[in-house]
């Protein structure tokens, strides 16, 4: 199975991640826009078990966003990273924080849509 990596913004957090790619899509939820600061997120999933965490800041920080869902961070330069969920055997990874973010392609799914700002449009190319 091919692996795939990542990082952040300054290089502290590098991650290697294995296993297949599932529910690639956008989210505008609020949490999502004030997390990262844009009006979408592009997230991946991958088995959770399968992700090394390989630069030399170790793992990310985590944040507690809501009762079940932690958001990975760079502590040095801020980047957003990952979001775990209590009890899911997946981690949700951005796309953007991918060595090759354009190797996979979000889905039709895009969660919380009515959220997104009034001027945001997103057309998936295939």
């Amino acid at each position: 199975m091919q692996k795939r990596r990542g990082h952040c913004l300054c290089g502290n957090i590098q991650y290697e991640v294995g296993g297949k790619p599932t529910f690639p899509h956008l989210c505008s939820c609020r949490s999502c826009q004030l997390w990262s600061g844009a009006p979408s997120v592009a997230w991946v999933e991958f088995p959770i078990d399968q992700i090394e965490w390989t630069g030399p800041g170790g793992e990310p920080a985590l944040y507690q966003s809501s009762e079940k869902t932690q958001r990975g961070f760079c502590k040095n330069c801020g980047s957003t990273v990952c979001a775990i969920d209590e009890g899911y055997d997946k981690i949700s990874l951005t796309m953007a924080s991918l060595d090759e973010p354009s190797a996979i392609v979000p889905g039709k799914q895009h969660s919380y849509v009515k959220e997104a700002p009034s001027w945001w449009s997103v057309t998936i190319k295939r």
